[in-house]
């Protein structure tokens, strides 16, 4: 058990001595095995409270001006204005010439100063601001970019001053061997960006068409949300600072950056309640807090602008602190609100699904914000978790999340307005149904009362005045006149019955009372019609039967009334599932494009089309005759 305990024992301390820097102590030693380290150790700070210090003093004094090693991977402290010093030492124990580059992932300090030390001289020195144009730069990039050269066994000392009059001071450090920077470095940070960049402008811009096709508020608040992200990371980063950098926007400095964050918390909080439909809660306290913090973060925006554009910048200056502090809490308290605001909607069952997916999404962001917060009190030590790149990766996490949750949202809109549509065409149906069902039975009554009830009268009369004159051996011209015009409207009573309700169709489908109805037309003389019926081996529901014979009924009647038509072709086919209707005629055709046109007889004919779920197509212009087109699905089940 002992030899156990002891083998872990061995076993741990060996990865801890693998697990170590490549530094001998706090000294940072160059073997040439490594490319490139990331935030090193034996970095040590020492903050100008009470003086201001020269490298002279700190170089000669080192037992007054001591300095502290820093603690965590990113050093950060709440500078209040306060410039701060850091130390490191370097060690070249190869026997070549080395070029490096000391690389601050910070594009917005007010003031940078770099000196290279070797046996208490200073051999470098080199100083930057973010007012430095990047072509004036010695590595001309957004941050600063400092080359140094290491000869062979050499031992020297960086010391670095960093002043930041607003905000905190962090110390997101890498050390490049210069030729890998060279070839590594610009590539991938153009395409890494450039990549992120455009995930977050398409989000945008589908945000903004859902917003248009749907006026929905919700997307386009989403959208501003997206962008305002984008824009706080194009500042953070120092992305065209050459825009914005000389105040040309109003603001410069770091303050474009403390702007950007709270455009970026406004937007926040607009999304977030929109999302979450906060106009529906009982507690309207959650409506005056949101109101709350975007008129304090537009009033503060205002106050940036107007201190800088007519003050030039005497608040800042004088009151760096104070607003510095009053920003800081704004940033604290405005994610809380609204992380306790979604835990609240979650525990009264207040669009809770909606809400536990959004502080879901929001968790990555929520940590990043909190531990950054944290690490710029000092209450924790400054880690890369509080970077830029985190941040970038936690809000790509969120608007990853965020994106699938309105894409769902969007789908399930769509899915409820199909659903509201086939509702809406289902009602239409059913009135439609109704109204030619209704007609219907009253032609049915209205055929047989004729038949039945002025055609038998007028019979009845007929035989009762012929039965008379037989009795009383009367020849009167008069008499057999009337009796003609008797005999006559018997005959017209009974045809207008039999055009109302053919009995041929109810008896032996549309196929024979089709054949029937165009041999009466053709007899009359008026209009020649050729009729060609294909596919036809069963019968069809009754009510498709019925519909097609008063659609055929309803065009033949405009043909005869308004086309001055000779002749016509009537073509019905069946092909499989589906019955195709093409009726030609020569008459002098009309133009489909003038709505005048569409008089009561197309509308019948068209709603009648739509009643059996089908389409029509009338081809038609002045002078080159009519072609209708209708095609009716049959429903084989």
């Amino acid at each position: 058990m002992k030899l156990k305990f002891i083998s872990l024992l061995l076993l741990l301390i060996s990865l801890r001595l693998v697990a170590q820097d490549k530094s001998q102590g706090d000294v940072i030693l160059y073997d040439g095995t490594w490319r490139q380290l990331d935030l090193p150790k034996g970095i040590h700070y020492l903050p100008e409270l009470t003086e201001s210090y020269s490298i002279e003093k700190l170089i000669n004094f080192p037992q007054i001006y001591q300095f502290k090693k820093a603690k965590g991977s990113v050093p950060t402290y709440w500078a209040g204005g306060s410039p701060y010093w850091f130390r490191i030492e370097m060690r070249n124990s190869t026997n070549m010439i080395q070029d490096l580059l000391v690389h601050l992932h910070i594009s917005l300090y007010d003031n940078v100063e770099f000196f290279v030390v070797e046996k208490k001289q200073v051999i470098d020195y080199q100083t930057l601001n973010w007012k430095t144009p990047q072509q004036n730069r010695r590595v001309k990039h957004r941050d600063f970019i400092f080359p140094t050269t290491l000869q062979p066994r050499q031992e020297i000392t960086y010391y670095i001053k960093l002043r930041k009059n607003f905000g905190s001071i962090s110390f997101p450090l890498t050390i490049w061997e210069k030729n890998h920077f060279d070839y590594y470095f610009p590539t991938n940070d153009h395409f890494d960006w450039g990549f992120i960049s455009g995930i977050f402008l398409f989000v945008f811009f589908v945000s903004v068409l859902l917003s248009l096709v749907f006026n929905e508020k919700l997307y386009l608040y989403y959208g501003i949300y997206v962008f305002t992200a984008l824009c706080f990371i194009y500042t953070m980063q120092g992305y065209f600072i050459r825009f914005y950098g000389d105040g040309s926007f109003g603001i410069e400095g770091d303050k474009v950056r403390y702007v950007a964050a709270m455009f970026l918390m406004i937007t926040n909080i607009l999304f977030i309640r929109s999302y979450l439909r906060w106009d529906l809660l009982k507690n309207q306290l959650f409506q005056w807090y949101s109101n709350f913090f975007i008129i304090s973060f537009s009033l503060l925006i205002i106050t940036s602008f107007v201190d800088n554009i007519v003050f030039n910048n005497f608040l800042f200056n004088n009151y760096t602190t104070a607003i510095t502090f009053l920003v800081s809490i704004q940033f604290s308290i405005t994610p809380f609100f609204v992380f306790g605001t979604t835990l609240y909607c979650i525990y009264i069952n207040h669009y809770k699904k909606d809400a536990t997916y959004y502080l879901l999404a929001n968790l990555p962001v929520f940590f990043v914000v909190f531990y950054s917060g944290l690490s710029i009190y000092e209450f924790v030590p400054g880690s890369y978790l509080a970077g830029i790149d985190f941040f970038v990766i936690a809000f790509l996490a969120e608007i990853i999340a965020l994106s699938a949750l309105l894409a769902y949202r969007v789908k399930l809109m769509q899915n409820i307005s199909e659903k509201l549509l086939i509702e809406k065409n289902l009602v239409q149906q059913q009135r439609t149904q109704a109204v030619l069902e209704a007609e219907e039975r009253e032609r049915i009554r209205i055929a047989r009362d004729l038949h039945d009830g002025i055609g038998q009268t007028l019979a009845a009369a007929r035989m009762t005045l012929g039965n008379f004159m037989s009795q009383k051996r009367i020849e009167s011209p008069e008499i057999h006149s009337s009796i003609d015009l008797l005999e006559d409207s018997i005959k017209e009573i009974r045809e207008i019955s039999h055009n109302m309700m053919p009995s041929s169709l109810t008896k032996f489908g549309l196929s024979s009372a089709l054949k029937q109805f165009t041999n009466k037309v053709n007899a009359a003389g008026k209009l020649e019609i050729e009729l060609q019926i294909v596919g036809f081996k069963e019968r069809f529901d009754e009510k498709i039967e019925l519909m097609l014979y008063r659609i055929i009924q309803e065009i033949i009647s405009n043909i005869i009334r308004h086309a001055e038509a000779k002749r016509v072709n009537i073509e019905l086919v069946r092909h499989d599932d589906e019955l195709i209707l093409i009726i030609e005629d020569d008459g002098r055709g009309f133009d489909t494009a003038n709505t005048e046109n569409h008089g009561i007889g197309l509308k019948n004919i068209a709603t009648r089309v739509e009643y059996l779920n089908g389409n029509v197509n009338f081809d038609s212009s002045i002078g080159r005759g009519t072609s209708v087109v209708i095609e009716i699905p049959l429903n084989l089940n």
